[in-house]
């Protein structure tokens, strides 16, 4: 059999698991979005994670966040890779807030436990979060949230998950 031959079969078999493969992925996402959803968002976080971890070691950098402006859901949805200060949820007892959709930039915040060292773009201090608050997407308030720890917090969802995190954040000295 010539190279020629043999390199058409091998070209029609790898088009024909592409195929296959985009079948399947399109099937998924017609039949099963949530879950779909869900596992692209759990590898999208596990690499950023990972990402994260290596420019902390290695290039001694902490994660960043983007403060940008104060608003609702018209601010949140410009999707700017900034969190957006929501006025939704001023309350007493309810740290200033700053949310962003996870496709936005938000899911940076979904791998991070408390202890984890952050900066504030624009701000000298380092923050560390102090709090984690979990939440449903549907049925909660602002009452789920009193009492949350730190002079900011940081909001974003879940991919495929009717669940919210939020992260209090207390400036911390560097060392």
């Amino acid at each position: 059999m010539g190279k020629r031959k043999r390199g058409n079969i091998v070209l029609g078999a790898l088009g024909g698991v592409l195929i296959v493969g985009g079948a399947a992925l399109l099937a998924g996402v017609l039949l099963a979005p949530e879950q779909v959803e869900k596992g692209y968002g759990g590898v999208k976080v596990a690499i950023g994670s990972t990402i994260d971890s290596v420019q902390e070691e290695v290039f001694e950098e902490l994660p960043t966040v983007t403060v940008g402006a104060t608003g609702g859901i018209p601010e949140l949805d410009l999707c700017d890779g900034t969190f957006t200060i929501m006025t939704s949820y001023e309350r007493e007892g309810v740290p200033e807030t700053a949310a962003a959709h996870n496709n936005c930039g938000g899911d940076v915040l979904l791998s991070w436990d408390e202890g984890q060292r952050i900066r504030i773009d624009g701000r000298d201090e380092v923050y560390e979060v102090v709090d984690i608050r979990y939440t449903s997407k549907i049925w909660s308030s602002t009452d789920d949230l009193v009492g949350l720890q730190g002079e900011i917090a940081l909001q974003s969802c879940f991919y495929g998950e009717d669940r919210m995190k939020f992260v209090g954040l207390e400036p911390v000295s560097e060392t």
